[in-house]
């Protein structure tokens, strides 16, 4: 990213920060997070709407040292409220527009919208790194088997890893235009921005009322050539995919992906079927479809990526034979803590 310091990292309605621009508001960011006491192992809630003020917040966060927290505005207030305790964050970066659907906070709240004029006071350059692959990167809270929200803490170890094998798996290149499609509250959202920003890519980002109907979906694919996106097998099976010759790379995730949308979808582009936990940094595994004959029952989760591991195991822990029904066992440096 930084041999093209011009080019455009972040889109969004028209709006665009270049690589230059974003990290110079990220170092501004970083450091006035400093001040408050971020650094390594503090987390700090981000709970903004999709803008480029999202991915100012996520990279000033790390640049910082500090692990982020996404929380998505249009939670219930109870909901948010619980995040915010549970997670102990030291700091909470939101907008003005926000404020009004955010529960009480009694820590440091710092809008990037409203208080943008005392950030900018700060000095624009790099800083040292603080932070290690052991530290936390993010904290995502998922509903957990109680129905409790969950906080699962991801390390930036397996960010890095997943950022690598994101950017070789979906072809990433500086020519690439990405569309950021998970709201930042979901895990998917990790291996939309990082990969795509880390290669110098396009990153678009977009209402969600706009990525939620099909047509201005459709519409947003074909007026920005969007080139690599992931969504899910459910939205997948009511667009029409003759309709996209710019998308050479999708990602289908979130849900079991049906054999007739593996086959609609994979002529003529890279077809991948995605699978993981919010535990593992977003993907234990890939499959590529390369074509579906007929009589397909299901479509596979593929082999674990890189530096990755996975097992099916017995009652005893015990490796079972080709063929036979265990669970499903994960191991590797994208394993969380």
């Amino acid at each position: 990213a930084a041999r093209q310091p011009d080019a455009v990292a972040v889109e969004f309605e028209g709006e665009t920060l270049t690589y230059a621009e974003l990290n110079r508001r990220a170092n501004q960011l970083a450091r006035y997070l400093r001040r408050l006491g971020v650094g390594p192992e503090v987390l700090v809630g981000l709970c903004v709407d999709r803008s480029p003020d999202a991915v100012v917040g996520m990279l000033g966060v790390h640049k910082a040292g500090g692990a982020y927290v996404p929380m998505d505005p249009d939670y219930p207030p109870e909901r948010l409220a619980y995040m915010l305790a549970d997670a102990q964050a030291a700091v909470l970066l939101t907008q003005e527009r926000v404020l009004e659907r955010l529960p009480g906070y009694g820590g440091h709240m710092v809008r990037l919208d409203a208080d943008w004029p005392t950030i900018a006071q700060e000095a624009d350059g790099n800083l040292d790194n603080w932070a290690v692959p052991d530290n936390l990167a993010y904290v995502i809270y998922t509903s957990g088997s109680t129905g409790r929200p969950k906080g699962v803490q991801l390390m930036h170890r397996g960010l890095v890893n997943l950022a690598a094998v994101v950017a070789n798996q979906f072809a990433i290149t500086a020519e690439s235009r990405v569309l950021q499609f998970a709201s930042l509250s979901f895990d998917a959202s990790v291996s939309e921005v990082w990969p795509p920003l880390l290669q110098g890519a396009r990153l678009y980002l977009a209402r969600r009322e706009m990525l939620l109907s099909g047509g201005d979906l459709l519409a947003l694919l074909q007026g920005e050539g969007i080139t690599v996106v992931t969504l899910p097998p459910s939205l997948l099976s009511v667009l029409p995919a003759e309709e996209l010759p710019a998308l050479r790379t999708l990602v289908s995730a979130g849900e079991a992906c049906p054999v007739e949308v593996a086959r609609r979808w994979s002529a003529g582009r890279c077809f991948l079927n995605g699978y993981g936990p919010t535990e593992t940094t977003v993907s234990a595994s890939y499959y590529r479809v390369e074509s579906v004959p007929e009589g397909t029952m299901t479509i596979p989760i593929g082999k674990p990526i890189a530096n990755g591991r996975l097992y099916v195991l017995d009652a005893q822990l015990q490796p079972v034979p080709v063929g036979v029904a265990g669970e499903l066992y994960v191991g590797g440096v994208n394993v969380g803590r």
